[in-house]
């Protein structure tokens, strides 16, 4: 991988750490990706409105394929915020490169080593580490703690985060075949279009779901931090796409994981969670495990 793609990834994983985080510590995280949405709306109409975007017809399948999926993940992802603390939710969610090598084989012909069956096994290891909830380790108590409601929707987070990685590789690719725009230009049109998208019809859900006096007394209060996340999410989305489009998905989840060990010591010294050392630890194990994944 060049040196500056991996540069342009661990940026994109700080920002993507920071983004949760601000999410997180919210009053409600549910709300506060409503105003995101609207945010995200806005920007995207005026990048448009500045420069027409020309979106290859092969590209539209992928683009709303990835917003009906990433509206699933706003939806588990701000349960699972509500429910469960960053540093034990944000690991999980992240988990999707030890699953993506057998979907990658499967859907995109790519291979999977003796090596890459180790890193699974590191990241398997760390997620374990990750359910403990007790003072000493005990696996007899894994399966209960499974069923908690923050571990599901972490788990259900993670599978969307899996969907939406391999349909945006496939997309990003027709986009970089199709397309002669700038390549920055050419990902962040997919971003904002699918993201766009998703935010609209996520929007709606919030509108019927929360009473409209909370849905303002967030956006005023919590203006500022919305902005900051679209802005964030905004970035570090944009460069993994651009990045995509010449390298392995499975390299680029890979070094981007190292969000989770930013996402772990924010939570742990900065919001005050539970088990910092312990989910550290874990947290080293999967970045290690999905190295061994993507550099077989």
């Amino acid at each position: 991988m060049h040196p500056t793609s991996i540069a342009l990834i661990l940026l994109s994983a700080f920002c993507h750490a920071l983004w949760n985080f601000y999410s997180k510590s919210s009053r409600d995280t549910r709300i506060l990706f409503f105003w995101c949405g609207f945010y995200t709306v806005v920007i995207a109409l005026v990048a448009f409105g500045i420069k027409q975007p020309v979106i290859p017809k092969p590209v539209w399948v992928y683009i709303i394929a990835s917003a009906l999926v990433h509206l699933f993940y706003r939806l588990f992802l701000t349960h699972a915020y509500t429910v469960g603390e960053i540093s034990f939710v944000y690991p999980i969610t992240r988990a999707a490169p030890a699953f993506l090598p057998l979907f990658a084989f499967l859907f995109l012909k790519e291979r999977i080593s003796a090596q890459g069956m180790v890193g699974i096994l590191c990241v398997m290891a760390s997620i374990i580490l990750y359910q403990q909830r007790e003072a000493r380790i005990q696996f007899k108590t894994l399966f209960r703690y499974l069923g908690k409601p923050d571990a599901l929707w972490a788990y259900a987070t993670l599978a969307s985060v899996i969907g939406y990685s391999l349909i945006d590789k496939q997309g990003m690719s027709e986009f970089h075949r199709y397309s002669t725009d700038a390549p920055l230009w050419r990902a962040v049109t997919y971003y904002l279009m699918e993201n766009s998208i998703s935010q609209v019809f996520y929007g709606l859900s919030c509108l019927v779901r929360f009473p409209h006096p909370q849905i303002a007394e967030i956006g005023r209060t919590e203006w500022k931090r919305a902005l900051v996340v679209v802005v964030l999410s905004l970035m570090s989305y944009s460069l993994i796409l651009y990045v995509l489009m010449t390298e392995k998905v499975s390299y680029v989840t890979a070094v981007r994981q190292c969000s989770v060990i930013f996402v772990v010591l924010l939570g742990g010294y900065a919001l005050k969670e539970t088990y910092t050392k312990r989910r550290f630890i874990a947290a080293v194990v999967m970045v290690l495990g999905i190295f061994l994944i993507a550099y077989q």
